[in-house]
C-alpha cells in the first residue's frame, strides 16, 4: 500500500504545479517584506527539514511563512527520542522505508503522501500557534469538514485524530516554526506495522491500538485530496494574513535556494547514521515517567562518585530546547535531589517569558527531584 502511495503522490505532483506558482532565488528573503507561501513536490523528507532549517537560520523573515508539501514513506522520531524504543527498526529495514530524526521534538510519526504536511515559520512576535491551527481547521470548514482541537497539539473529527504538530524556537534569531500532519489517505496499516507507542500513553488515553485513534479524512470526505486541501489552506491563509496578492512559490531540487552550502550540510548531517540513531551508552541510573499533558521522559544518567558524568533524556516534550538544556545542565552535577534540583533551577531564567517550555521545566524538575534518593 505504501507502493501506491508513493506512485499516487507522483501521478498528483503534475496537479499542484496547475497552482499560481513561481520558481525564484530564495536567499534574498529580506527584500521582499510581508507573508510567503512556498509549495513543493519533491518526496524526500529530509529535503523539507533542510528546507525548514534554513529558512529558520539563514533566510530573513518579515512576516508569517507557509510552506505546504508531502512525502515519500517515512518514519519521522522526535529530536531527543529513542529509536529503538519508537520502531520496529527490523521492520523499517525489510520495507525499505526510511527513518529521518526532526529537530523538533513530539512523538514518532509515519508519514507517506497520503499525509499532507503544512508548515509555518515566523518570527517569535508574529508566531501564533493556536492562529496556525485556527486556519487549518477553517480550510478543512472550506472544504465542508468541521475538525476541533484537542489536547496539546492536535486535531480530530469525530473524536478520532487528523492532525498532529511540532514545534522548534529559535530565540537567538527571534524565529518560530510550527509542523503538522493532516491525515488525507494514508497507510494507517503502517502505524502497526512500524511504531511501538509508549505503553503510558496507550493506557492514559485508555485505547488498544495506535490505529484505534486517527483516521483519514478520506473515509469520510472521499472527494478530499491532496490538491484540494493545499487551495483550501492558501485560500485561508490568504484571507487570515491579509495576503490576497501573494503568489505561491514552487521548490524544487533545482531551486538556487537547494544549491546554497547551509542546505547541502543540513541535508548531509540528517541522512547521517549518528544523527538519526543517535547514542545510547550504559546507564547505572534510569528513570521513568508519563506527566499528563507535559510529556513522556525517560532519564537514563551515568553516576560515578556522587556525580552524574553523563545523561540522555529520552522524550516526546513538544519544546526540545528544554530537554538539550537540561542535559547539559545536568552533566557534572551532584546525584540527588539537591543536585538535579539546583542544576535544573538555573534553566528557569531562560524560559521565564515562554509558558509552554517553562511548564515543561518545571513539571520534569518537580518529578525527578522527587524520584531520585540523596
Amino acid at each position: 500500500q505504501s507502493v501506491t502511495h508513493s506512485m499516487s503522490f507522483f501521478a498528483m505532483a503534475g496537479r499542484l504545479r496547475a497552482l499560481p506558482m513561481k520558481d525564484r532565488a530564495l536567499r534574498s528573503f529580506s527584500s521582499v517584506p510581508g507573508p510567503r507561501i512556498l509549495c513543493s513536490d519533491v518526496p524526500d523528507i529530509v529535503f523539507h527539514f533542510a528546507v525548514e532549517e534554513y529558512l529558520m537560520n539563514v533566510a530573513k523573515l518579515s512576516g508569517p511563512l507557509m510552506y505546504l508539501w508531502r512525502p515519500q514513506p517515512v518514519v519521522t522520531i522526535g529530536r531527543h527520542q529513542n529509536p529503538w524504543k519508537e520502531c520496529v527498526l527490523s521492520q523499517l529495514d525489510a520495507d525499505n522505508v526510511a527513518l529521518v530524526r526532526r529537530r523538533s521534538g513530539g512523538g514518532a510519526v509515519w508519514m507517506d503522501a497520503g499525509c499532507s504536511v503544512f508548515t509555518f515559520i515566523a518570527p517569535s512576535g508574529m508566531f501564533n500557534i493556536d492562529k496556525n491551527l485556527d486556519m487549518i481547521l477553517g480550510s478543512l470548514r472550506r472544504l465542508g469538514i468541521e475538525g476541533e482541537k484537542k489536547g496539546r497539539n492536535d486535531l480530530t473529527c469525530g473524536e478520532k485524530k487528523i492532525s498532529g504538530s511540532a514545534f522548534k524556537h529559535a530565540p537567538d534569531r527571534q524565529v518560530s516554526l510550527h509542523h503538522g500532519t493532516l491525515l488525507v489517505n494514508t497507510d494507517l496499516g503502517a502505524l502497526q506495522r512500524y511504531l511501538t507507542p509508549d505503553k503510558r500513553k496507550l493506557q492514559a488515553k485508555g485505547i488498544a491500538s495506535v490505529g484505534a485513534r486517527v483516521m483519514n479524512l478520506q473515509d469520510q470526505f472521499p472527494d478530499l485530496d491532496h490538491q484540494k486541501f493545499c487551495e483550501a489552506l492558501i485560500a485561508e491563509f490568504r484571507e487570515v494574513e491579509a495576503a490576497h496578492e501573494v503568489v505561491v512559490e514552487n521548490i524544487t531540487e533545482t531551486s538556487p535556494m537547494v544549491q546554497e552550502p547551509e542546505i547541502r550540510a543540513v541535508r548531509a548531517e540528517l541522512e547521517g547514521k549518528e544523527w538519526r540513531l543517535g547514542r545510547t551508552p550504559e546507564f547505572s541510573h534510569r528513570l521513568e515517567t508519563r506527566i499528563d499533558g507535559i510529556a513522556v521522559f525517560d532519564v537514563q544518567m551515568q553516576v560515578i562518585e556522587g556525580k552524574i558524568n553523563e545523561v540522555t533524556i529520552f522524550s516526546d516534550a513538544l519544546f526540545p530546547d528544554v530537554i538539550s538544556q537540561a542535559m547539559a545542565a545536568l552533566t557534572g552535577a551532584d546525584y540527588g535531589r539537591k543536585g538535579i534540583g539546583e542544576a535544573l533551577a538555573t534553566l528557569r531564567p531562560n524560559f521565564a517569558h515562554d509558558e509552554g517550555p517553562l511548564k515543561t521545566l518545571e513539571a520534569m524538575t518537580d518529578w525527578m527531584v522527587a524520584s531520585v534518593e540523596d
